[in-house]
């Protein structure tokens, strides 16, 4: 079986830490994110928080998120 592996690149695909702990990159790579990982930080409310800080979380009816309503 063969596999095809790619790498994901950074400015499309940034670790928590790197996007939300370096305002300097974030800037500077403004416009070329896809998705950005909330890692970095332990907890479901505090990984809402700061996405909910960043105006990154755009979803308020947990409905939406998933058919299983909120999750934890």
């Amino acid at each position: 079986m063969n596999v095809d592996l790619y790498l994901l690149s950074q400015a499309a695909f940034p670790t928590g830490g790197l996007y939300f702990n370096n305002q300097t990159w974030a800037e500077e790579t403004e416009g070329k994110h896809v998705i950005i990982h909330n890692n970095y930080i332990i907890g479901y409310d505090n990984k809402m928080k700061r996405f909910h800080d960043f105006g990154l979380w755009l979803v308020y009816d947990h409905a939406y998120e998933s058919p299983l309503g909120k999750l934890e």
